[in-house]
């Protein structure tokens, strides 16, 4: 098991909010589907290369 902190897969995440907040402030928008499809991919790709949990 590993610290929450070192997931690949939560920080891929955490970025794409802060993201999509960034895109609401200043009005830089990308459509919904290809954030969609974009964050999806790479949450495949990384849950291809998870080899263990996280701990509490």
């Amino acid at each position: 098991m590993k610290k929450w902190i070192r997931s690949k897969t939560l920080w891929v995440n955490i970025i794409a909010v802060t993201a999509i907040i960034l895109q609401a402030e200043y009005g830089f928008i990308v459509s919904p589907e290809l954030e969609l499809a974009a964050l999806g991919v790479i949450n495949l790709i990384l849950r291809k290369y998870t080899k263990e949990g996280l701990t509490k």
